[in-house]
């Protein structure tokens, strides 16, 4: 009797492993057979009663195992907010690290898709000869060199600047040509060695180009979870449901 006793208390103070993937899923699994099975019709008022209150335990039993296993499902991480890391949008958002090596069509097209405006001016005639992820003065920028086969174009591109100014353009007439038009969040310097009257062709054009690409960036954040701190805040009901979905799609045939 003394050793059963000391068995037991041992037991007790034992640690209790964390639960397996395999348990998790024979859970999940078991939960699915149980909320599929018939119910039993009452024989007697009190095993009816008995039935009832062991339905109920289980019940909550189930639905407390079912809350802990969604919130832990649901412990992936968040999608990053557009506007989370401007700072370093070339390194993380394409995964193009800004050293000043080559871009290829690839890359430029996903940094297109984030907000980028990266312009090949081929309404202009001009065409793709280099481009490459860089900073400047501790900004991301994507450098483009640009030609017609007879006259240059250079356009660079820089993001995460403490600008406010949206829509303003400076020009300098002087060769080589050179416009800086600046919006939220970003600006592009373009410089060129055609002829004034046919360089200027090229501002309406990043404009258009911008104003798009901005309205891109302001729609995406306006979809996601304020961010707090170094990431966002989940409220814990999402979460929650956010797990539940889940498993839904888990047990869901």
């Amino acid at each position: 009797m003394h050793r059963e006793r000391q068995y037991l208390e041992r037991l007790r103070e034992a640690a209790i492993p964390p639960a397996s993937q395999d348990l998790t899923a024979r859970l999940l699994q078991q939960t699915q057979v149980l909320a599929m099975a018939p119910c039993e019709p009452l024989r007697s008022p009190r095993r009816g009663a008995k039935i009832i209150a062991l339905a109920a335990g289980g019940t909550a039993a189930a639905a407390g195992v079912l809350a802990a296993g969604a919130f832990a499902l649901a412990g992936d991480p968040l999608p990053m907010a557009a506007n989370a890391s401007v700072g370093s949008f070339v390194q993380h958002s394409a995964h193009v690290p800004a050293d000043g090596r080559e871009l290829s069509a690839e890359q430029l097209a996903g940094l297109r898709t984030e907000g980028w405006v990266c312009p090949e001016l081929e309404s202009m005639g001009f065409h793709v000869l280099s481009a490459r992820a860089t900073t400047l003065d501790g900004v991301p920028a994507v450098e483009m060199k640009l030609s017609d086969g007879e006259h240059y174009a250079i356009v660079l591109e820089q993001h995460g600047g403490t600008s406010t100014t949206t829509g303003g353009v400076s020009i300098r007439s002087s060769a080589p040509w050179t416009a800086v038009f600046q919006s939220a969040g970003s600006t592009i310097t373009y410089e060129s060695d055609l002829p004034a009257d046919r360089a200027d062709d090229a501002v309406p054009v990043l404009q258009r180009l911008s104003a798009l690409a901005t309205a891109g960036i302001t729609a995406g954040v306006a979809q996601e979870p304020p961010a707090a701190g170094s990431g966002p805040v989940e409220p814990f009901s999402e979460r929650l449901q956010r797990g539940l979905d889940k498993i839904a799609r888990l047990l869901t045939p």
